[in-house]
């Protein structure tokens, strides 16, 4: 599945990733993003839950179809209202375009679109990246804790019934 985004300069292209090239373009994004740039260890990047049945992985290409984010959702059976989006990722290249909120759009849509519409997205988010998340609606917590040596917060963001359009985390 494709669909195509507009409003960051060019068009970019949101992937519902099927294929084991696909998947490994997004490895590559988050090797460079995660490994590379924040020295994150490469064995703790890459784990099971990206092989998952349960995992749906977004792959974001640019105008000149070089992939350039990536991000999972990770669903539950037990909790099937609640979705956990993580390893969020955009080529240094990408960055200040409005592809992450593209792709985070992307990421809502399709836990809207589960058998079971998802009412409530969770995640952990960099510090460094909490105004990022703040401006597309979500609530922060107040408690911080390392991972993978980055200081993280947890997020989550209340999903609107249908509409389309995100609410207020509560």
């Amino acid at each position: 599945m494709t669909e195509e985004r507009h409003g960051a300069p060019g068009s970019y292209v949101v992937e519902h990733v099927t294929t084991s090239a696909q998947l490994e373009e997004c490895y590559a994004i988050r090797m460079e993003v995660f490994v590379a740039e924040q020295q994150v260890p490469a064995e703790e990047e890459l784990d099971d839950l990206d092989v998952a049945p349960t995992t749906t992985h977004l792959l974001v290409r640019g105008p000149g179809g070089e992939a350039v984010a990536t991000g999972r959702l990770l669903t539950d059976p037990a909790h099937p209202d609640v979705v956990h989006v993580g390893r969020v990722a955009v080529r240094r290249v990408a960055r200040g375009t409005g592809v992450g909120r593209h792709l985070m759009e992307a990421l809502h849509e399709r836990a809207r679109a589960l058998p079971v519409p998802a009412r409530r997205v969770e995640l952990s988010a960099q510090e460094q990246a909490l105004a990022f998340y703040q401006r597309l609606g979500y609530a922060i917590g107040e408690a911080r804790y390392l991972d993978a040596g980055i200081w993280h917060r947890d997020a989550w963001l209340e999903l609107a019934d249908g509409s389309g359009s995100v609410g207020r985390g509560a």
